[in-house]
């Protein structure tokens, strides 16, 4: 046992050739039958590794196409809304400039018509005591003169009457 070193640690030579030779064998048998497959699923499983993380940032830049998205029809939306607005602002500005055009047409047509009224009423309350005014000076003519007119010149006195009472009213 003093020249072998293995000896004196207790182990067999032989033994140990035999067990590395088992070994061997059993690596070549693995490696033939197993190796193979464990090299492809380790691949597949590289593969759906690769493709789940493609697929995640697939949809992270589709999450973030989808918010520029959102964010780009929310613009749009403020936008329309915006022109609506200032459309339905436009609508009600010349809705109120045309009521109050119509309010002062017709209120000028009102005072219009209440001056003519006016004038129309001021005319025949003028010529209903010129009237008056005639059958007055006509009566009191008749009374202070006992004696009969002429046509022409009953006609003259009504027509001075008629004069003094216009320039009396005009004062």
């Amino acid at each position: 046992m003093e020249g072998n070193p293995l000896g004196a640690l207790g182990i067999d030579a032989g033994w140990l050739i035999a067990q590395v030779v088992n070994f061997g064998v059993l690596l070549l048998v693995l490696y033939l039958v197993g190796y193979k497959r464990f090299l492809k699923i380790m691949d597949q499983r590289s593969l759906r590794i690769k493709e789940s993380l493609e697929a995640g940032e697939r949809a992270k830049l589709e999450a973030a196409s989808a918010e520029q998205e959102v964010a780009r029809k929310i613009d749009e939306a403020s936008a329309s809304g915006q022109k609506i607005v200032e459309q339905a602002t436009k609508s009600a500005d010349e809705v109120r400039r045309r009521i109050e055009t119509d309010a002062r047409k017709e209120a000028e047509a009102i005072i219009e018509k209440a001056r003519a009224d006016t004038k129309r009423e001021k005319e025949e309350a003028i010529s209903e005591l010129r009237k008056e005014v005639a059958d007055l000076a006509v009566a009191v003519a008749g009374k202070a003169i006992s004696y009969s007119l002429d046509a022409d010149t009953q006609k003259a006195l009504i027509d001075n009457v008629m004069k003094e009472a216009t320039s009396l009213g005009k004062g």
